[in-house]
């Protein structure tokens, strides 16, 4: 009988403190999501709807910096948690769409997303926090931020980890990444990456956008 009260006692002792935990993991997520929100203005100036032209490049080696009169070599339309068109032709990529949806930081908004804390780490020689979104998407993704500036670093989305640096404002003072590198996992569940990246792309100009353009507008669009 003692040992049965005492086994009892234990697992409410267990419940007591275990329910705090989840609470403060909760409350921390909530937090921080607040915390990087305000770091690029607030919701008010989160990216929703723009053009941008790039310097998209698919290489091991990395490219030399863009210079002023660089012409780049892809636009695209970008609605976030919607569609993306390069040029007037619209993109069928998900992952795209995704992890557009991740870096403007509206995933995060989003009511349909669970967002949670996780592990603290170091990328790019950055201490980072991490926060990862789940049930809005079918694969989880995890967002890095810099402790100091609480800048978006790293995103890790299924098979790849994309780096995030030289940050740009638009005149509206939409704040948004000009240089991103990614990396293929060699293994996804040690978060290792190839030794050489991928690919490179740098935003040489972005604007931001009160409405889709007319030739990407549906015939019920066109119409409102």
């Amino acid at each position: 009988m003692h040992t049965s009260l005492q086994l009892v006692f234990s697992s409410l002792i267990l419940f007591i403190v275990a329910v705090p935990l989840v609470a403060a993991d909760k409350s921390d997520a909530k937090s921080r999501v607040e915390q990087v929100v305000k770091a690029v203005g607030g919701e008010d100036h989160l990216l929703n709807l723009f053009r941008y032209r790039e310097r998209v490049l698919v290489t091991a080696t990395p490219a030399p910096p863009v210079t002023a009169d660089e012409k780049g070599n892809r636009t695209s339309i970008v609605q976030i948690a919607g569609d993306i068109w390069l040029g007037t032709t619209k993109r069928d990529k998900d992952k795209v769409r995704v992890l557009c949806w991740a870096w403007s930081l509206r995933i995060l908004l989003d009511p349909k997303s669970k967002v949670e804390s996780i592990a603290d780490t170091t990328i790019a020689d950055k201490p980072v926090f991490g926060l990862r979104v789940t049930e809005s998407i079918s694969n989880p993704i995890d967002l890095y931020f810099d402790k100091e500036t609480q800048r978006l670093v790293a995103i890790d989305y299924t098979d790849t980890r994309h780096l995030f640096s030289q940050w740009k404002t638009t005149e509206g003072d939409h704040h948004y990444p000009s240089h991103v590198v990614g990396y293929r996992f060699t293994d996804r569940d040690t978060r290792l990456t190839n030794a050489n990246q991928w690919y490179q792309t740098d935003i040489l100009e972005l604007t931001p956008l009160a409405e889709l353009p007319p030739e990407l507008r549906t015939d019920s669009q066109r119409n409102k």
